[in-house]
């Protein structure tokens, strides 16, 4: 597998200043990159680096990076079209959503399945990224699991983020095996060694509620992520699962934390390179 970093990592940066914070994530030696957005219809700037196509093929070209998949929230935009066709555009093979927090998430396969069908048509695969929500059960099956029985396989891969996984409880090498030959990318999140809750969200929520964006923004405070290779997931045993099962990219990614968000990437650069089984370039 390839390491790569996603943008989100640096969200407040690129908010500042997208091109410098670009050039910033380049200089420190990622190569690869997962953008993220919230689109908004007849505005590229909002599909995930704050740029045209034509600003954003220059820059990617100078810059020597290469975006391997594009985050978008909600589940189907009502500009998904303009969104595809701006990463076609740009080379980009895959795009998908960041994940969904309403109740009624059980009810959203067919909603997968459509964006599913815009992206193949712009020749592009189109993934769901989990996070802790999607382990939540409803008639005693995880959602996550419902989704990939609901989705046509030709339509909706998937993107795993182990941590998210772990926070639900799971095992993320035992959901890499149940999602293999869907699965195409991996997160990368570490949970901190002094965090003030339990890896295992779900001993604190019952897993049988919905969990709202109120609930998953509560239980997702800083101290529960640390820089990637500083924490206490087993990362390497994601690594050889991945390899094994045959994803192209693992994108390190950091939500929330207490540092400077560019000396964060840099320290879990820096962490990560003592793990085998992947490459930086």
């Amino acid at each position: 597998m390839k390491v790569g970093i996603q943008l989100f990592s640096v969200k407040e940066h690129l908010k500042a200043d997208p091109v410098g914070t670009l050039k910033k994530v380049s200089d420190l030696g990622y190569k690869y990159i997962e953008t993220f957005g919230h689109p908004q219809k007849g505005d590229e700037s909002t599909f995930g680096l704050g740029l045209s196509r034509k600003e954003a093929k220059s820059l990617l070209n100078s810059l020597g990076l290469t975006v391997v998949g594009a985050h978008f929230y909600p589940l189907l935009p009502e500009c998904l079209e303009e969104y595809c066709d701006y990463y076609a555009d740009l080379g980009v093979p895959q795009v998908g959503c960041g994940g969904t927090w309403e109740a009624d998430i059980a009810e959203k396969a067919p909603l997968l399945n459509e964006a599913g069908r815009i992206a193949k048509k712009h020749g592009l695969r189109y993934y769901y990224h989990n996070h802790y929500q999607e382990y939540c059960t409803v008639n005693g099956e995880y959602i996550l699991h419902q989704f990939a029985r609901d989705t046509d396989p030709e339509l909706v891969y998937f993107e795993l983020d182990s941590f998210w996984a772990a926070r639900g409880g799971m095992d993320p090498v035992k959901e890499m095996e149940f999602l293999k030959g869907r699965l195409i990318l991996l997160h990368q999140k570490d949970f901190g060694k002094n965090a003030s809750q339990p890896l295992n969200v779900f001993e604190l929520l019952d897993r049988g509620s919905p969990v709202t964006s109120e609930i998953y923004q509560a239980n997702r405070p800083t101290d529960t992520f640390a820089e990637v290779g500083t924490g206490i997931l087993p990362i390497q045993t994601y690594i050889d699962k991945g390899n094994e099962v045959g994803v192209s990219h693992i994108l390190l990614e950091q939500d929330k934390t207490a540092m400077n968000e560019i000396d964060s990437i840099r320290l879990s650069m820096e962490a990560f390179r003592k793990f085998h089984g992947v490459e930086w370039d």
